[in-house]
This record gives C-alpha cells, sequence and structure tokens, in this order.
C-alpha cells in the first residue's frame, strides 16, 4: 500500500477555496500564484497568512500552511512574494521482502517528496480595465531509493542496508492577464509553465517520479448580479476547473460555495466547497470546508500500484489531497486606505469666458466620469480645482454609486476675480479629484486642459452677452450720478409714473452725443467691451453699445432686456438691440406714444405688465428719439410682422 504522509495544496484562502474559479477574482495577495496579474488590485503594503488541517486523518492537526508578502508602486505595479511550506505532498512505498542472490536487491522502500515552497508575482495595470502579470514558482522533488539485500556468506544471511537520495528543483514561469470586457463582467487567462526552469533533475533512474511539466491555458470568467452576488467559472485545458459564487450580505460578511470538476476524476464533479468571511477595513478573515465525494484515495493509503506522479499536475488539488479546514487572514498596513473610486475620463464642455465665470459656480463647466470600484456602495463626491483661477476647490453634489457602477457628475467651479485679467486666450491644468466614504482623501486624480478665454471673449450667445453688463461697476454709477444730477431741473414736474421714461431718455440723450458706432476692435464677432471700456473709448459696435446702455439703465434700476435677431438662412445678418423698462402700466401707454407700435407690453421681474422701450443703440448717436424709433420699428418687424418669437428666431433675454 501506498503511504501519504501529508498533502498541501497551495491554497492559502479561505476565499480561494470557497470561490473556487479564483483566477478571475484575485486582487490581492491571496493566492496570487492563481493569476498575477491581479496583483494590481493591492493597496498598499499586504501581508496574509493561512493554517490547514485534514480532519479526516488520523494526525489531526493544523500545519502552518505560508505567508505572502506584497507591496504595491507607482499606482500601477506590483509585487509579491510567497513562502508555503504547507503546500508539499510526501509519499512512502513500503518494502517488499524478497530473497535474493549476493548483489541482487530483496527490496525497495522509497520516500517521494514533492513541495512548493516559493512563489514569486508582479502585476502591471495598463488601464482600468486591463492588467498584466508574471507569476514564477519554485518546486522541489527529492526521492529516497532505501534498499534492502540479504547476502549470504558461508551459509549466513546477512542483511545489508544502502540508500540513495537524489533532488530535482524547477521553476515554473506563468503569464496571466485580467481583462474587463463590460460592466461587471471579466475575463481572466494564465498560461502555466510557459518557460520551465530546470535549476536540478532527477537522476534518470528516477525520472518517472518528475513532477509533470506540461504547458496549459486557464481561461476564467465572472460576472456581478447586483451590488452584491458575483458568478464566476474557470476551466483549463488539462481539463480541470470549478465553478461557484460569492454573496456579500452586508456588515463585512461573505459566504461562497463552489463546484470543482476533473475529467479523470469520478465523479466529474469530485469536490465542493463553502466558505465565510469577515473584513473590516484593514482586515480580513476566511474559514473553509474542501470536501471530497470520494474518499478512496483521500484517507492517508492507497494501494502503490496506483500512484500516478502525471496526476500531480499542481499540487493544489490532486487525487491524493484529503478533506481540508482553512484558516486564513489577511492585513493590510501602510496606506490602508483602499480606492473606492476611480476618475475614468474628465470633460469640459467649452472654454471659460472671463465674463460669464460666476455663472459657473452653479451651471457645469464639464463632467467627470466616476466608477466605483470597491465591492460596497459608496457616495462619491468630485472636486476641481485650477492654480490662481480658484481660490479653493469646488465641490460637486454628492452621487451615490453601486459596486462596479459608473456616473457622469456635473463639474461646477467657484473662480476668483484673476479669471478677469486674462488678457488673450490661455490654457490651464484642471486638478480633478474624486472622494468616496468613508474614505477622506482623495481616491483618484485626474488632470485635464482647460481653456480660458480673454475677458473680452464672447461666445455669441445672448445668454452670455449678459455677464459683460456691469451696473455696479464705479465708473458706471458714477457717470449715470452724474447725469441724474446735472438733469435734476429737467425733471422737475415730471409725472411719477413717467419718471423712470423721463431719467433714461435724458441718460441716453446725454451720452449719445459723445458716442460713436465702430467696428468691433478685434474685427472679431467674439469680442465684447466691458461697459467701463466702452465709456472710455466713447464708441463700439451693436454688442458694446448694448451692454453699455443696458448697465448705464441698470444703474439706475431699470430693467433691462436683449433682442437677440439670428434670421434663419441669414445668420451673418444676426443683430442684437435693447429693451427697457419704464415701470409705466399700460393704461397710461398714450402718455408715453399715441402710437402703440412704437412700445412692447411684457412682464416684469416681478411678474408685472409694463411698457417696455426698444432701442437700437447703433444710431444712438442720434439721441434717444432716433434710437427709439429704429428699435421700434425693428421689433415691429422682427417680432410682429416677422413672427420671429413663434418661429424661434428671436429671442429676448432678460438681463436683470
Amino acid at each position: 500500500m501506498l503511504g501519504v504522509d501529508a498533502i498541501g495544496q497551495s491554497l492559502l484562502s479561505g476565499r480561494a477555496v470557497g470561490l473556487g474559479a479564483y483566477g478571475v477574482a484575485v486582487t490581492d495577495t491571496r493566492d496570487f500564484s492563481q493569476n498575477p496579474a491581479g496583483l494590481t488590485g493591492l493597496r498598499d503594503w499586504e501581508l496574509s497568512v493561512a493554517t490547514y488541517a485534514a480532519p479526516r486523518l488520523s494526525d489531526f492537526g493544523f500545519v502552518f500552511h505560508g505567508i505572502a508578502l506584497g507591496k504595491r508602486f507607482f499606482d500601477t505595479e506590483a509585487i509579491a512574494v510567497q513562502y508555503s511550506p504547507g503546500t508539499a505532498a510526501s509519499f512512502v512505498v513500503p518494502p517488499l521482502l524478497i530473497i535474493g542472490t549476493e548483489g541482487l536487491p530483496a527490496s525497495i522502500d522509497r520516500e517521494i517528496d514533492y513541495s512548493e515552497p516559493f512563489s514569486f508575482g508582479f502585476g502591471h495595470r495598463f488601464s482600468d480595465d486591463f492588467s498584466v502579470g508574471v507569476g514564477a514558482r519554485l518546486r522541489r522533488e527529492t526521492v529516497v531509493d532505501t534498499r534492502y539485500e540479504l547476502v549470504i556468506r558461508d551459509t549466513v544471511a546477512l542483511p545489508v542496508v544502502s540508500s540513495l537520495e537524489s533532488r530535482g528543483s524547477w521553476w515554473g514561469v506563468d503569464l496571466g492577464l485580467q481583462l474587463r470586457l463590460s460592466e461587471g463582467v471579466r475575463l481572466s487567462l494564465v498560461g502555466r509553465n510557459l518557460a520551465p526552469i530546470t535549476m536540478r533533475a532527477l537522476l534518470d533512474d528516477l525520472r518517472e517520479y518528475r513532477l509533470p511539466r506540461k504547458r496549459s491555458v486557464e481561461i476564467g470568467l465572472s460576472g456581478a448580479l447586483g451590488r452584491s452576488f458575483l458568478l464566476a467559472a474557470q476551466g483549463s485545458s488539462d481539463g480541470t476547473g470549478a465553478v461557484g459564487y460569492e454573496w456579500l450580505p452586508g456588515a463585512g460578511f461573505a459566504l461562497r460555495d463552489a463546484l470543482y470538476f476533473d475529467r479523470d476524476e469520478d465523479p466529474f464533479f469530485y469536490c465542493a466547497s463553502v466558505s465565510a468571511g469577515w473584513s473590516y477595513e484593514i482586515m480580513d478573515l476566511a474559514v473553509s470546508y474542501l470536501l471530497f465525494f470520494a474518499q478512496e484515495h483521500r484517507c492517508g493509503v492507497s494501494p502503490a500500484g496506483e500512484f500516478d506522479v502525471a496526476r500531480l499536475r499542481n499540487l493544489d488539488l490532486n487525487p491524493y489531497t484529503p478533506d481540508r479546514v482553512t484558516l486564513s487572514a489577511r492585513l493590510i498596513f501602510g496606506n490602508v486606505r483602499s480606492i473606492l473610486a476611480r476618475i475614468e475620463g474628465v470633460t469640459f464642455t467649452g472654454g471659460i469666458y472671463p465674463s460669464a465665470s460666476e455663472s459657473f459656480a452653479y451651471r457645469p463647466v464639464g463632467s467627470a466620469r466616476i466608477r466605483n470600484v470597491s465591492s460596497r456602495p459608496i457616495e462619491a463626491r468630485v472636486s476641481v480645482f485650477v492654480d490662481r483661477f480658484m481660490d479653493r476647490r469646488s465641490e460637486s453634489a454628492p452621487v451615490v454609486l453601486s459596486p462596479g457602477e459608473t456616473a457622469d457628475v456635473p463639474l461646477t467651479a467657484v473662480f476668483n476675480e484673476q479669471v478677469r485679467k486674462v488678457q488673450s486666450l490661455t490654457i490651464k491644468e484642471a486638478e480633478v479629484t474624486v472622494t468616496a466614504v468613508p474614505a477622506e482623501s482623495s481616491d483618484d486624480r485626474y488632470q485635464a486642459k482647460l481653456v480660458f478665454y480673454g475677458r473680452n471673449a464672447w461666445n455669441g450667445e445672448a445668454s452670455a452677452l449678459r455677464y459683460f453688463v456691469t451696473p455696479d461697476d464705479p465708473e458706471v454709477l458714477r457717470y449715470s450720478r452724474d447725469v441724474l444730477v446735472r438733469s435734476r431741473e429737467k425733471l422737475t414736474g415730471t409725472p411719477a409714473q413717467l419718471e423712470a421714461f423721463r431719467q433714461a431718455q435724458l441718460l441716453v440723450d446725454t451720452f449719445s452725443g459723445n458716442l460713436s458706432y465702430v467696428a468691433d476692435p478685434k474685427e472679431s464677432a467674439d469680442y465684447v467691451q466691458y461697459p467701463a471700456e466702452t465709456l472710455a473709448r466713447r464708441g463700439g459696435d451693436c454688442d458694446d453699445m448694448t451692454v453699455c446702455f443696458s448697465s448705464l439703465l441698470s444703474s439706475m434700476g431699470l430693467s433691462t432686456a436683449f433682442v437677440d435677431v439670428v434670421p434663419r438662412g441669414a445668420e451673418k445678418q444676426s443683430h442684437i438691440y435693447l429693451l427697457f423698462d419704464t415701470g409705466v402700466d399700460p393704461q397710461y401707454g398714450e402718455r408715453i406714444s399715441d402710437n402703440p407700435k412704437r412700445y412692447v407690453l411684457r412682464r416684469n421681474t416681478r411678474g408685472t405688465e409694463t411698457i417696455w422701450i426698444p432701442l437700437e443703440t447703433t444710431v444712438s448717436a442720434g439721441g434717444f428719439e432716433k434710437a427709439w424709433t429704429r428699435g421700434a420699428q425693428e421689433y415691429y418687424d422682427d417680432v410682429v410682422v416677422g413672427l420671429g418669437l413663434i418661429k424661434g428666431w428671436v429671442r429676448i433675454v432678460d438681463v436683470n
């Protein structure tokens, strides 16, 4: 009979035993030799230890299985080493006494030992979806051939004992990869013994005991169902594999089950496993039980004639492995905080126009695609920061993500006054970070280019033109106040209902004498002067004049609006002119004009319908009356006759 002293398995964690199809699920030092590509999931430093016992054997007791140490560095690489003295298999072929003649062996007693004491691994992450790893496993083979002889001399039989020890060792080199195919679906491929390196070989007459070095390919596939359920399957070209699942019910607990199969075993599904685990922050504990359905060769003694070294393809599971209880622990240290969220990309919707920079405090400047890379739901916040142009990070509203889920998070930004000092197009690095609870520092960081236009740049949208209106500018306030002070006598006797209308008339008339319509200073439709610049230059184009008069009227407390005209098929003839609110009730319209076509009835910011006056600011040099006449005619042609508002080629944009 064949005696089996000890059978080891290099499954150094209860999770690996319980899940079975583990090559696709490696994310740390736990059994990294199953697929070294998974080492890129390490946080920082990590330590794993395991012990096991065979409860069905007579010499039941726990054996130190092994220890693994790993380290992540440069964010994309990780290395690990494993010492596993418990990964060993020992066989004893008992002696058979045979009386022989001198020089002829009478019996043979062989002790055969196999072990896999060391493993090394290196992993590199090319992207969030693709990692590659290289591993090496040292295997040792020792055969002690003991011979007993009875030598007959002078009719006396004398026993003679001799022994011969032969040692062999070699490295098995493996190549593995992990690939994310889609949301929650992962693929793994591992090539075994691709380049075996022999250090020492057994003697030729003992080569029958050499461990097999046949190349094989393992393929694994996993799919996440919902937030806490994982299915995994794995198969090898040598006819072995497993299917299993992992369930995370919450509170750090995990339950796992698996079925193992082998085409050379009977039954085909010859083994089952069950595992339970618990994890919290830097610690993970697991216990597993490996149960074989047929116990014929797994109780420590087997028929010697049935020993087949070719079936020892690996020392994890083989025809002589007994039922096994495994206890394992994993400890994370160094940067013990796990990454919960990762930034997959950042998109900015366009450049920053300084005139509209304040609007980005509440409307998105872009978005960041965030992925939950943890195994539990998280609450993530994204922030953006641009050096010099922001005093502090601007943070988004929180978003809740399930495990593996992605979301596009809007980015808002609060810029400081330095933005308004940009004279020409500038490109700055915007730093985007994501933080997920319970984490307290950045989970990931992303650098992206953000364009800042010059302070006078404009994107052509009427809605953005209102950001150039600055009624609180000291120059604007000074000018409007001076006009009103100098015109106090002219306002004497003006009815209260017409006071705002009369003030606006005097302001336009006073300023118009010093203004002239000129071409855009930059010969470009995307350049707008601030009111203070128009006041200083005493001129500007259509956009500049409209902005300046809107600012002056607003500084007096009058509401204004832009009439944005973009004729269909004739976009180059687009134009903007001004409306301002007189505050006059429509019932007093005849006091404004006896021609109702010269004014517009619309609701003001208080929701009250009042009389609004259209002004064509490009002819304001001719005074208020000329600007009003031209503006009224344009509004009548565009809105009343041309039905521009109804057809959508005319828009009215309220400024304040």
